[in-house]
């Protein structure tokens, strides 16, 4: 009578029977930890510094106020740094904006010489300025007609909201495209006041 020898499984068999069991275990203890994790906080908005540096002397102008009698021009500001915003109410990001200058230049409204804010708008009548002012509650930023558009011409303005950050001594240091944030405007002014000092 022979014998027969049983054999056991082949070792190739086990590592294959063993190496997917063992994937699994790995991917349910990754998601065990993942999901004891809290998620991260959402960081507050944080202006980055900054980035264009620009050194020419602002174009001078003179346009009216929106009650059509006043006329204003960057000279008025002379000692003072002026962010100049080129704006109209068609503009979705311009009319996010506006509350952020209309603060910014109410915080700052009793310091002769800290800084100031225009905003011209572009091409629309006072009128229309006016009631679109009223309509969305903006009541104490100054705002000048540019109803030509030549200052707009004068400054190179392609894309709208255009802010330009006008140093004491009438030189335009920065250039903002896009929407201006309250606290972008402190960064402006923070760098112009780094650059006065050195």
């Amino acid at each position: 009578m022979s014998s027969r020898r049983t054999r056991g499984p082949s070792p190739t068999l086990l590592i294959l029977l063993i190496l997917p069991l063992f994937g699994i275990f790995v991917a349910l203890l990754m998601l065990a930890l993942e999901s004891g994790r809290r998620p991260a906080p959402t960081p507050a908005f944080q202006p980055a510094p900054p980035r264009s540096v620009l050194n020419f002397k602002a174009p001078d102008f003179e346009l009216p106020l929106l009650d059509g009698l006043t006329l204003v021009s960057p000279s008025d500001y002379a000692g003072r740094p002026l962010f100049l915003n080129f704006w109209a109410s068609w503009c979705a990001p311009c009319v996010r904006e506006l509350p952020a200058l209309e603060e910014f230049a109410a915080e700052h409204s009793g310091d002769e010489n800290g800084p100031a804010v225009l905003a011209i708008n572009l091409g629309e009548t006072a009128a229309v300025i006016s009631g679109f002012l009223v309509e969305i509650g903006i009541v104490n930023l100054p705002v000048a007609m540019d109803i030509n558009e030549v200052v707009k011409r004068d400054y190179g303005v392609q894309n709208l909201p255009t802010t330009f950050v006008i140093d004491a001594d009438g030189m335009v240091r920065h250039l903002k495209l896009g929407e201006m944030k309250y606290e972008e405007m402190d960064v402006y002014l923070a760098a112009l006041d780094d650059a006065a000092g050195q």
